[in-house]
């Protein structure tokens, strides 16, 4: 009885592994790689915006200036999502804290998807700025929901498939920037692909594996 509680234990631990770094470090990774693919079709998206409003085209050195904003943007709002990560972690616990970071992503996917219907650029900046925010909480958060819900004998191999899928999603960046269509699919392929691999429930751990035993003394349940 106990190494049949002991196997559906590990099951669970799995499985909150793969949720939780899919839905949390994979898009870090994923996100810092795969824009290096789309670079020529958003600088011609761009272009082709300002072109449309102004009746005339960007000089070169103002598109590389915008496309250098939207890669920039990226790494600033991990600063606010590590910033903000703190104060989620401790006010609504590691799990809940998750969860709610996907809004931050479904945000960014239907910005990216409707960006070249609305003819803005603009939503493709604030689309990286929320990616960089989410990956911000997820990469503070997610190691210690990890380790705080795994037993004490594997608490740092568990902590460490953070990096793991982070290696991951830069992998799966690259790959999937190998195949590269028209403006329109490549804007609407990221919103897929971002929402598809971020919509990942978080599992429910067994009381006695719960998470974060400090924040449960001070708040309360998980």
């Amino acid at each position: 009885m106990r190494a049949l509680s002991r196997l559906i234990q590990g099951r669970i631990l799995l499985l909150t592994i793969c949720a939780a770094g899919i839905g949390g470090t994979f898009q870090f990774g994923y996100n810092l790689s795969i824009i290096n693919a789309p670079t020529s079709h958003i600088q011609e998206f761009t272009n082709e915006t300002w072109q449309a409003r102004t009746g005339e085209p960007l000089p070169d050195h103002l598109i590389l200036l915008m496309w250098s904003l939207i890669v920039s943007l990226y790494p600033l709002g991990g600063l606010f999502g590590a910033l903000l990560a703190g104060p989620l972690a401790i006010t609504l616990g590691r799990k809940k804290s998750l969860l709610v970071n996907n809004i931050f992503v479904v945000l960014a996917a239907i910005l990216f998807g409707f960006s070249r219907k609305a003819g803005s650029f603009e939503m493709i900046m604030l689309g990286r700025l929320l990616v960089g925010v989410s990956a911000g909480v997820s990469m503070n958060i997610q190691p210690m929901y990890l380790g705080e819900s795994a037993p004490k004998e594997l608490r740092g191999a568990v902590a460490m498939s953070s990096a793991i899928f982070t290696a991951l999603g830069i992998v799966m960046g690259q790959v999937v920037g190998l195949r590269s269509g028209s403006k329109e699919q490549v804007l609407t392929e990221e919103r897929v692909k971002i929402w598809a691999f971020k919509e990942k429930p978080v599992p429910v751990i067994p009381e006695k594996r719960g998470e974060c035993r400090a924040w449960t003394l001070g708040k309360g349940s998980c």
